[in-house]
């Protein structure tokens, strides 16, 4: 059975707003569409959703009940809705479905199952959620803390991933992909233009696929994994910090290093960068260099726009003041 409710709307004194709490039962699936705006969800320990919505006075949300699945969208009194920002308070072991067009969405404390899309926005997902398949087209996509299988994509910028514990495909068009912290039996990454690190655990018996066209390839390698390394250099080379046996020699571009039992399979293809593989403690200091280094570009004052003293005078000119 399909109805539909209209939200409360109260005038603040930041502009109208939707603010509206209720109860669902467990298993209840959240969705979310929009055409824009950010979708922001937190997770509590009751069995109820607050939906707060910041938008113009033309626009209503509405909540649709359709047996375990509430949907929640929006429109304006004469076409569609425009912006909408929705701050969403969910019980933790609520699964989402979030969709958006220019939209940047931000999830936090869900346990359940959690899908976000964005043509154009950022997609930040943390949290111990049962799976995730995060999209975007121009976004960049963080993910952290993931209990099982997820899928990561983007197509024009960079994928982050930390803490996650099951299979794990990460891909992108242009962009590096930094993975942290994996502890997982299947991991597949590829990048056209962009770098690849996999900072995780080797287990016995799984497999590892790593290719960029345009990029280096930078791999943890804990002493005694039981991993076949199959690498594939065009341009670039191979070179580890500790020592490496005698490869298995396919051709001159391709190399093959059997370590322990060689029960996993680690694959590495990089056709213009080098691959280099590290032990633990010195991926953990190449990852800590790399965040410093961020975060000084991010707290540097951003250059001040030229005055340009002869365009003032033409305008000045051409308006007789």
């Amino acid at each position: 059975m399909l109805f539909s409710m209209m939200a409360l709307l109260a005038a603040t004194q930041g502009g109208f707003q939707t603010d509206t709490t209720f109860t669902v039962a467990q298993g209840t699936r959240l969705q979310v569409e929009t055409q824009g705006g950010d979708i922001t969800v937190r997770a509590w320990d009751r069995n109820q959703v607050r939906v707060q919505a910041g938008h113009s006075r033309r626009t209503r949300v509405n909540i649709h009940v359709s047996g375990a699945v509430v949907i929640l969208d929006a429109e304006a009194d004469r076409g569609p809705a425009n912006m909408v920002d929705y701050t969403i308070t969910v019980p933790a072991w609520m699964a989402l479905s979030l969709e958006g067009m220019y939209t940047t969405i931000d999830v936090s404390g869900v346990r359940g199952a959690v899908s976000a899309e964005s043509l154009e926005g950022d997609i930040t997902v943390k949290g111990p959620a049962e799976s995730m398949k995060l999209e975007s087209v121009q976004g960049r996509i963080i993910a952290e803390g993931a209990r099982g299988a997820a899928t990561l994509t983007t197509v024009s910028n960079g994928i982050e991933a930390s803490d996650m514990h099951g299979d794990l495909i990460a891909e992108t068009v242009s962009g590096s992909i930094v993975l942290r912290g994996i502890n997982a039996k299947m991991v597949e990454a590829e990048t056209v233009s962009g770098s690849i690190t996999l900072d995780g655990r080797i287990i016995d018996g799984g497999t590892y696929t790593l290719l960029t066209h345009s990029g280096g390839v930078t791999v943890t390698i804990a002493e005694g994994s039981n991993v076949n390394i199959a690498t594939a250099t065009g341009s670039g080379s191979v070179r580890a910090s500790f020592p490496l046996p005698t490869t298995e020699t396919r051709s001159r571009r391709r190399q093959n290093y059997r370590l322990g039992s060689g029960s996993a399979t680690l694959d590495i293809e990089a056709f213009s960068g080098s691959i280099l593989l590290l032990r633990p403690a010195e991926m953990a200091e190449r990852l800590n260099q790399m965040f410093r280094a961020r975060e000084e570009r991010a707290q540097r004052p951003k250059p001040k726009p030229e005055h340009d003293d002869q365009h003032d005078r033409s305008t000045t000119d051409q308006t007789g003041s």
